[in-house]
């Protein structure tokens, strides 16, 4: 990508006055519903994902997944890493209540990264990207980005690996991702666990107004929500467990989507299960993969057709510019 020429202020967008964007939720083991879905229309269309977006968006697993498309990964093989690597990066132990530290050790979740990137970085993306994460030590909102505007110096050395690890350091689940010299990373979920709202801001920032401003966001699914009320009175670590994350990134995902609806209108394009019951988001049985891969294949059949989901975004490659 020549990144001088969009620091200049031309962005060779794929339409003429219209940038097209993908998003995609976080949301752990779930993203294997947005892996299947856009490994279905690779499928059908022939072409790699990122071809058809001029920016992608993406939080936790769906950073992961940003980060894998724009590197020019097949979206096949990113569902792999989901459903045949799910049992290293959340293995099962004996002692998952540890009060005095984080649910999962990231080591293999580390190695499984630098193997998928390898020496990638940041400017080496085939789109623009947003991938946040948190500045633990700031408490503040991060948001990794390609080399894309004047204003961006330092994201663009960054491995790929080392972003991917920082915006899925979900606490409790995941230590902070200890990256560069002294940084201290946690899950961009915890603030925009749908990226719908950084999306915007960015093309905002970029000089495009939001009638030009077209989003395709997936998410990761939704349960009806039947945790108990007493969890939440009596408010302690024991009784929220991992639970006050489920939460957090659910109740953000939905404002993220309502705030965005009323902003873009038609142009947004929202495409997420609702599942007929609670999966955790480090669940890693395999009855519980085979019906998130069934219920991303009907979300797929029902939507991508039948909501003109295709027409929207998907554009024939003689129309899109390489």
């Amino acid at each position: 990508m020549n990144w001088n020429q969009y620091k200049e202020g031309k962005i060779p967008t794929k339409h003429p006055n219209e940038l097209k964007i993908l998003c995609i939720d976080g949301g752990g083991m779930k993203g294997i519903v947005p892996a299947i879905y856009l490994k279905r229309i690779e499928e059908q269309l022939g072409a790699p994902i990122y071809k058809f977006f001029d920016m992608i968006c993406g939080t936790s697993t769906g950073g992961i997944i940003a980060l894998g498309l724009t590197a020019g990964i097949s979206a096949k093989d990113i569902s792999d890493l989901y459903i045949k690597k799910g049992q290293e990066i959340f293995p099962k132990n004996l002692f998952t209540n540890n009060l005095k530290s984080s649910k999962y050790s990231n080591k293999n979740l580390l190695s499984l990264l630098k193997q998928t990137f390898g020496d990638r970085k940041i400017e080496d993306a085939h789109t623009m990207i947003c991938i946040p994460s948190i500045e633990h030590h700031k408490a503040e909102p991060k948001v990794f980005k390609t080399p894309h505007h004047s204003d961006y110096i330092l994201d663009g050395c960054r491995y790929m690996w080392e972003v991917a690890l920082a915006t899925s350091a979900a606490p409790l689940y995941f230590p902070a991702a200890e990256i560069g010299e002294s940084e201290c990373k946690i899950d961009g979920g915890l603030w925009a666990n749908n990226p719908l709202l950084v999306a915007i801001a960015e093309a905002k920032k970029l000089g495009f107004d939001l009638d030009q401003v077209k989003i395709f966001s997936l998410g990761t699914g939704d349960a009806i929500y039947q945790v108990n009320n007493e969890v939440a009175k009596n408010s302690g670590l024991l009784s929220w467990k991992t639970g006050i994350v489920d939460l957090t990134f659910q109740v953000q995902s939905k404002s993220a989507t309502y705030t965005a609806s009323y902003l873009l209108g038609d142009n947004l394009c929202r495409v997420s299960p609702t599942f007929g019951r609670r999966l955790e988001l480090d669940t890693t049985e395999k009855e519980d993969v085979e019906y998130m891969i069934n219920e991303a294949n009907q979300l797929y059949e029902k939507t991508f057709i039948k909501q003109n989901v295709r027409d929207k975004f998907f554009s024939s490659l003689s129309k899109v510019k390489h």
